[in-house]
């Protein structure tokens, strides 16, 4: 991976577009944000070394680079944490149902041939 500044934005506002097109896909599973997430976290590491070597970001970096990757973070951030929200109401409503069928003996979603409910408890 270069090193330079501009290359290193350059990555960044690359893998940010790419996530936008990820997280506004209906179809896209929040799995495959993670690697995403993951490159541009890398990148933003990097970016702090050289900050923190001395390095500056230029007016032009600024506006070519971080105010578009900046806007579609303040996009695309709400929506993630929508579906974020989502599958954790997802995961509770499986839970309950779990322990109902754990409680009940999966009594209600088996199939009698016969068309009643035989009591097994006898």
């Amino acid at each position: 991976m270069n090193t330079s500044l501009d290359s290193l934005l350059n990555e960044l506002l690359n893998h940010t577009l790419s996530l936008e097109q990820r997280v506004l896909d209906d179809n896209s599973e929040p799995e495959e944000w993670i690697e995403l997430l993951n490159k541009r976290q890398e990148i933003i590491d990097l970016v702090s070394e050289l900050l923190a070597q001395g390095l500056s970001f230029t007016d032009t970096q600024r506006k070519t680079y971080l105010q578009p990757a900046y806007e579609i973070d303040q996009k695309i951030v709400p929506i993630m944490d929508r579906k974020k929200q989502a599958l954790g109401s997802e995961i509770m409503n499986m839970k309950k149902t779990q322990a109902v069928n754990q409680q009940y003996g999966d009594y209600g979603n088996s199939y009698s041939p016969y068309g009643a409910f035989f009591d097994k408890k006898k």
